[in-house]
């Protein structure tokens, strides 16, 4: 019983490192140049986008996991919910872009990396879309 517990434990584990890891690419694709170096090099608005981001679909795996089928019947279900999610994130921020002027990526990533880096007010709202749609995609999973 608990070499299938920790089996378990591992496998959703494993599936919601998939889902945190698709959610960064998608957000690389959306916003210009490399997300993670701007992160490493200290760009607060690529740092808090990523981090809304993990967090909101962390969030969503957490409720995944808890209104799915015990055991490995979940685990499908969990997979499925993560990448709706991953898919609803990077439409919101796509709807956020439409309704902003300019190009809302742009914007975010812009004005070089390090210390000096101006946290822009529009990554603050941008993080907040992604909460906001985690909160909607975990609400309906109750």
């Amino acid at each position: 019983m608990l070499l299938e517990d920790v089996a378990q434990i591992l496998a959703y584990t494993g599936v919601g490192l998939v889902i945190l890891v698709a959610g960064f690419f998608v957000l690389d694709l959306l916003t210009p140049g490399n997300l993670g170096r701007q992160v490493v090099e200290g760009n607060p608005n690529a740092a808090l986008l990523s981090a809304a981001t993990m967090v909101s679909l962390g969030l969503v795996m957490w409720f995944a996991i808890f209104a799915s089928d015990p055991g490995w019947a979940g685990l499908g279900p969990t997979a499925v919910y993560g990448l709706v999610s991953v898919a609803a994130q990077a439409v919101g921020f796509l709807v956020l872009d439409l309704v902003t002027p300019g190009k809302l990526g742009q914007e975010l990533m812009t004005g070089g990396s390090g210390a000096g880096t101006r946290l822009n007010p529009g990554t603050w709202v941008s993080a907040s879309v992604q909460v906001a749609i985690a909160l909607v995609i975990a609400s309906s999973l109750i």
